[in-house]
């Protein structure tokens, strides 16, 4: 639930019973702005789903709410909240809003919002009134919640990846334009996946490919000099953890070499001098995720290493996950996916 903290503490309403109406305008006055918010935000978030927009819809429900039982009136108030629940976790979970999902969330919002406007009416919200709404505002909130629950309980194994995204082919191909040879290995195709998360993994791992092969993975040549196996390896690997499904990418390629990241920065202005001594590896990858990193200077669209990993970060975000990177020079990399699992 939401942390009272987090969100805009609305202005202080006077409870003295013989100005109850001047408080009730008031209030009415002020939840007919954060109403106009709440709307305005569920018809955006089809088109721009971000955890920005659900926050300030989140903020604006939980004026009302408190508002609301500052006033006692309590229908608004366990409106409010359910609303509130259900955008949570819309804020929470990998879901796609869609036209159904924008439908519903608006029913739930026409249901609030009669309830506020339903209190500068002659005789306001009255026991009979209440009598009669609870019934349709259960059966609406049950269809929300229940299309949510089908949504976020839809899962699939992580196999079914190669149907959307062949990757030995993506692999193959890549290495051929840069006259490498590289070899896949899958595993964890059993492991259970969000079906959301999956449509979503192409666009990572293609960056994630693309660097590997570019940067990491050395030419047959450079890897039979260093003792290595003239084929390089790529593994992809899905499991779960606690409450969480990973997914991992590693090669055995060249791994990260942290002064060429450095001197990079330096160039672009990301760091300056007086910062190198106290950044530590962590630091170091983080540098790599900034837009438009790279540590090449070509021309080459999917050369250097970084270029691309800001759009990783900025879809897991999306997706409410986290990127790790571990690295050993002359030994590979691993970046590690977490997705906090999904509503059971």
């Amino acid at each position: 639930m939401i942390d009272n903290d987090e969100y805009y503490q609305p202005k202080s309403l006077n409870k003295n019973m013989n100005e109850k109406q001047q408080y009730i305008k008031e209030f009415v006055d002020d939840a007919q702005e954060h109403l106009d918010i709440i709307e305005q935000g569920i018809l955006k978030l089809t088109s721009h789903q971000q955890p920005e927009l659900v926050y300030e819809i989140l903020r604006s429900i939980h004026t009302i709410e408190l508002n609301s039982e500052i006033l006692g009136t309590n229908i608004i108030t366990t409106t409010a909240k359910d609303l509130k629940y259900e955008l949570e976790i819309l804020r929470d979970y990998p879901i796609e809003f869609d036209l159904k999902l924008e439908s519903l969330f608006l029913q739930c919002f026409d249901i609030l919002s009669i309830c506020v406007n339903q209190l500068i009416e002659p005789f306001g919200i009255d026991t009979k009134h209440e009598e009669k709404i609870l019934p349709q505002i259960e059966a609406t909130f049950k269809s929300l919640n229940s299309y949510l629950k089908n949504i976020t309980n839809e899962c699939v194994r992580f196999s079914e990846i190669e149907q959307i995204f062949p990757l030995e082919n993506a692999v193959k191909i890549a290495a051929s334009e840069y006259n490498k040879q590289v070899e896949i290995n899958i595993s964890g195709r059993g492991t259970i996946i969000s079906k959301f998360i999956l449509k979503k993994l192409p666009i990572l791992l293609t960056h994630l490919i693309n660097n590997s092969i570019t940067h990491g993975i050395e030419t047959p040549e450079t890897r039979i000099i260093q003792g290595k196996s003239p084929v390089g390896k790529i593994t992809i690997r899905a499991y779960q953890q606690a409450n969480q499904t990973l997914v991992s990418f590693a090669d055995d390629g060249a791994g990260i070499d942290v002064e060429r990241v450095k001197n990079k920065a330096l160039d672009k202005g990301l760091i300056n001098y007086s910062q190198l001594p106290n950044l530590s590896k962590k630091d170091i990858y983080e540098l790599i995720f900034h837009p438009g990193f790279s540590t090449k200077d070509t021309k080459d669209l999917r050369a250097g290493l970084g270029y691309g990993m800001d759009v990783i970060r900025s879809e897991i975000n999306k997706l409410g996950g986290k990127i790790t990177i571990d690295s050993i020079p002359q030994q590979g990399t691993n970046f590690t996916i977490y997705f906090y699992e999904l509503l059971g």
